[in-house]
């Protein structure tokens, strides 16, 4: 468990927490807190792709409100590491909004905590599915 400081990038700062602390695989089940503003990614209808999706990205002014969160910490074939994180946020009207969160996005307005759970044993991958066409998870024997 952890606390982001304000000013902290949502995704930047997990990076940071999972590299100071030799993670290379784990899940995050729960972020409370906030962010001064983010960008989200959710699926737009298309004819034209080949699972009838597209990302489509929506900014999100602030202060928002963290609702929930869930994630991953993945190691890529070079051994960086890669948050990848599903979020959901309120805003100053009440509205919900919810996506994938787009990295360099969201800095944290006052705090955010974290817990984040190692998986040992287990890779944590991410990597291109050209039947999809995108960037998906690769789960693998560690």
């Amino acid at each position: 468990m952890a606390r982001l400081k304000p000013g902290t990038d949502l995704l930047t700062g997990l990076k940071e927490l999972a590299e100071a602390n030799g993670i290379k695989a784990a899940y995050i089940p729960v972020i409370i807190g906030g962010v001064d503003k983010a960008v989200i990614e959710v699926a737009k209808p298309s004819k034209e792709s080949p699972v009838g999706v597209v990302a489509k990205k929506i900014e999100l002014t602030g202060p928002i409100a963290i609702c929930g969160a869930q994630g991953m910490i993945c190691e890529l074939e070079d051994g960086s590491i890669e948050p990848h994180l599903h979020i959901s946020f309120v805003d100053s009207n009440g509205h919900t909004h919810g996506g994938h969160l787009e990295a360099g996005t969201a800095p944290v307005t006052t705090t955010a905590d974290v817990i984040m759970q190692e998986v040992l044993e287990v890779k944590f991958g991410r990597g291109f599915d050209e039947d999809v066409g995108t960037r998906l998870f690769f789960p693998s024997a560690g």
